[in-house]
């Protein structure tokens, strides 16, 4: 048996092959018309409004009105509206690396960097990267240029004519020690 799954809205697909449902506990083969994100009614919520991803983000807008970055968990839980669970659900991954610590029961405090791009953080991150890419591009330039240079030199210093010539075999090897510094 095969069974393909499809995850979100990234279009990404997964085939497992001899998973089986327990029963009573499957859906129907044919999928609903409504779609996750659409409410039967004004009161329901939503599977993306209900989302452990949307939560965090929310989670971490809470920790950035902080000044000190210390949440207590138990106002967090009724500020987001949710059991108090899901934040430790939250709090338990970015515990784990190491964005934030336990500071006492029930309150903890975000170590990462800055939350706020008061600083430009986005764009000095934007700059960095671009000048990041423009440095590997002149690398590899300046790499191709090496290996031209380096065949160059091979193909002068096998040539018959120029064996005759010893100045021309010590200037291979003084550009031979320069290129492998």
């Amino acid at each position: 048996m095969t069974l393909q799954l499809e995850l979100g809205e990234s279009g990404h697909q997964y085939l497992a092959e001899g998973l089986k449902t327990p029963k009573g506990k499957g859906r129907a083969a044919t999928r609903s018309p409504d779609s996750p994100k659409t409410p039967k009614s004004p009161s329901e919520k939503t599977r993306y409004d209900t989302s452990l991803g949307l939560l965090t983000k929310k989670f971490i807008q809470l920790l950035s009105q902080s000044p000190d970055g210390v949440v207590d968990l138990n106002r967090a839980a009724e500020v987001l509206k949710v059991q108090k669970r899901r934040i430790y659900d939250i709090t338990n991954v970015l515990e784990g690396i190491h964005l934030i610590k336990k500071k006492s029961k029930n309150n903890i405090q975000w170590m990462g960097c800055s939350l706020s791009d008061d600083g430009g953080t986005l764009a000095q991150c934007q700059g960095l990267s671009k000048e990041v890419t423009e440095l590997s591009q002149e690398e590899k330039k300046l790499d191709e240029l090496i290996q031209s240079c380096t065949l160059d030199l091979k193909l002068l210093t096998e040539d018959s004519e120029n064996q005759r010539y010893p100045l021309c075999h010590h200037f291979q090897m003084w550009l031979t020690s320069l290129l492998l510094e």
